[in-house]
């Protein structure tokens, strides 16, 4: 499948900011699933600095400025070629140890609900257990629009019962670590006709299977990711894995931001 993405971030400042610099992770993920045909990543205010591929294999930029007085755009346009391999992700060039995503972190760690939300441990089909947990996770919840904010923790979420797709998959991954399975937090874009579908970014779950290697799971739509995915980072939690950060020195004012998304599939040629 052939999808074509348009993301456009926008932001609004009450006042000159004396300094920012925005750390950009927008740049769609080069591996087997994926096969990048264009990208052109673009900022109104400030130069792009091309940082070199990390450990996770994630193409990062910088933007430095310096007394910005006028909104700043950023947009990305891709077309991205993608391929169905049953959720097993091929072909990624990274380093880090499948062992580093073991750990809990402040997003992800769990309560008693969430222990008790599988009460058959039995492993001996990790493919079948894992799906499991991700049944378990996607029922876990309900999916309510503007329910949670960036800092709702996995335990914030299934306290007050409903979510949006961030929480979701810190519910996955704190259920998978806890069963001694290596999790991280995906971020990326999902071409998508559900009643889910948010003009927004999508997240989801890789779970590492030995054997397999990692997998991805959407809690959100109880399935493992397939063609109409894309994506673009992974961390710990979400704060590892926004698409755009940014720092601003010396700021008293108030900041507005705006998002724009469109997800279009073509047909391949």
């Amino acid at each position: 499948m052939i999808i074509k993405i348009n993301y456009k971030t926008t932001y609004k400042f009450t006042s000159h900011v004396p300094r920012l610099v925005q750390s950009l992770n927008i740049y769609p993920t080069e591996c087997k699933n994926q096969k990048l045909i264009d990208c052109d990543i673009r900022a109104s205010q400030g130069k792009l600095e091309e940082n070199p591929v990390d450990a996770l294999g994630h193409k990062t930029f910088n933007i430095y400025i310096k007394n910005l007085v006028e909104p700043q755009t950023i947009t990305m346009k891709s077309t991205v070629e993608t391929k169905d391999y049953s959720g097993v992700l091929k072909g990624l060039n990274e380093s880090v140890h499948p062992s580093c995503f073991l750990r809990q972190s402040n997003l992800t760690k769990p309560n008693t609900k969430i222990i008790n939300l599988v009460k058959n441990t039995n492993k001996k089909d990790s493919v079948e257990f894992c799906h499991r947990l991700n049944n378990a996770a996607a029922d876990s919840i309900m999916y309510l629009s503007g329910s949670t904010n960036i800092f709702t923790s996995a335990i914030n979420a299934i306290e007050q019962g409903s979510g949006v797709c961030q929480d979701f998959s810190h519910i996955l991954i704190s259920l998978a670590r806890l069963h001694n399975f290596p999790a991280r937090y995906v971020n990326g874009f999902l071409l998508d006709d559900s009643e889910i579908a948010e003009n927004d970014t999508h997240a989801w779950v890789e779970i590492y299977i030995n054997n397999l290697g990692w997998v991805g799971f959407d809690p959100c739509h109880k399935r493992c990711i397939n063609d109409t995915y894309i994506r673009v980072g992974c961390g710990y939690d979400f704060s590892y894995t926004p698409m755009i950060k940014g720092v601003k020195s010396n700021y008293n004012g108030e900041e507005y931001m705006s998002k724009e998304l469109v997800v279009q599939a073509q047909s391949s040629q």
